[in-house]
């Protein structure tokens, strides 16, 4: 066995993301396929007990369609003359499922359990791991949200007038040591450079709805994929990081409010490890076309503003030390 899961305790996990398909896939092919769920009998007789054991069947109902069954076993007992038959059928759900493939990955020891640097560098491809970490939603949807969030405030508080220049466009301040040009009366100099202070003011403001637009567009369009891309972030390794792609069918929480920034166990299979100048293009996939030039055209205005806000940084990939899995459970 590997890492730390005990054995010896029953391992009751809730699932948050269950991906049914391959779980069944899993559970089939640990348990050398299914079969119809059965019952168990027990036999009474008053004169003699004997015990015997025989091949049965756990079942699982699958949304009242289709019934699976995985191996168990039942038990005949003969206590008295009047026979009585008795049968009892046992059902799964997916939850159940999940902690019963856990528990048998671990039995077989084909599972790693990632929780320190050794166990980490031991990660090869095609395994299975389990391991324990933050989860961080895409970087780069997660930093054009808090922007698209910061124009929308932006705006309204420009249009507000609460905030500099906006709430001074009347009678803005003008600095003193600005030279007077020659031929030009003060009043109007003063004239002149209130109404460039108010030409720049809507200039700024048309900028901010252009760039609020653009980035209603792009997270709009990332919002509608069919699945969600998490960074986890190990709980005992902070700087070593796991790229899964969630799909959203198989999310318990579909309004996202339980998975952004919570901490949970995952299990999954290792498709991509990272070895020192690798990394894994954050980009790659997105329906809306997102391109490295298109968000750097983005950074120069944002760049422009990063002495007056808090400007989140862009993140466009994921560096080594990284892996990529294809997850099979989140839980808890």
């Amino acid at each position: 066995m590997t890492g730390g899961f005990n054995l010896e305790k029953t391992y009751l996990g809730i699932p948050i993301y269950l991906d049914t398909n391959t779980l069944l896939d899993l559970l089939a092919s640990m348990e050398d396929g299914f079969s119809t769920a059965s019952t168990t009998i027990t036999r009474e007789n008053e004169s003699k007990t004997s015990g015997s054991s025989k091949e049965g069947n756990f079942g699982i109902n699958f949304y009242t369609i289709l019934k699976l069954g995985l191996k168990g076993s039942t038990n005949e007992e003969i206590v008295d003359q009047n026979k009585k038959e008795t049968t009892n059928a046992r059902f799964h759900t997916y939850g159940s499922l999940m902690n019963r493939l856990i528990q048998n990955l671990h039995k077989k020891q084909t599972i790693k359990t990632v929780d320190d640097a050794q166990s980490w560098d031991d990660i090869n491809e095609s395994d299975f791991i389990e391991l324990q970490g933050r989860f961080i939603p895409n970087p780069i949807v997660n930093s054009l949200t808090k922007l698209n969030n910061l124009f929308d405030l932006l705006i309204r508080f420009s249009e507000q007038k609460l905030i500099p220049p906006y709430d001074n466009l009347d009678n803005p301040p003008i600095p003193e040591d600005i030279p007077i040009p020659q031929g030009v009366s003060k009043k109007q100099f003063i004239n002149q450079v209130k109404k460039d202070i108010r030409k720049d003011a809507e200039n700024q403001l048309k900028q901010y709805k252009s760039i609020k637009e653009m980035l209603d567009g792009i997270t709009k369009d990332l919002g509608n994929e069919d699945y969600q891309k998490y960074v986890i972030e190990l709980k005992n390794l902070p700087n070593h990081r796991i790229l899964a792609y969630l799909f959203n069918e198989f999310i318990r929480d579909r309004a996202g409010a339980e998975l952004p920034y919570g901490e949970f166990r995952i299990l999954g299979k290792v498709v991509r490890k990272l070895g020192p100048n690798e990394s894994i293009d954050l980009l790659e996939g997105t329906t809306v076309g997102l391109s490295d030039e298109i968000i750097d055209g983005l950074k120069s205005p944002l760049n422009e503003m990063s002495g007056q806000f808090r400007i989140p940084e862009i993140f466009t990939s994921v560096k080594f030390p990284a892996i990529q899995i294809i997850p099979i459970a989140v839980f808890v």
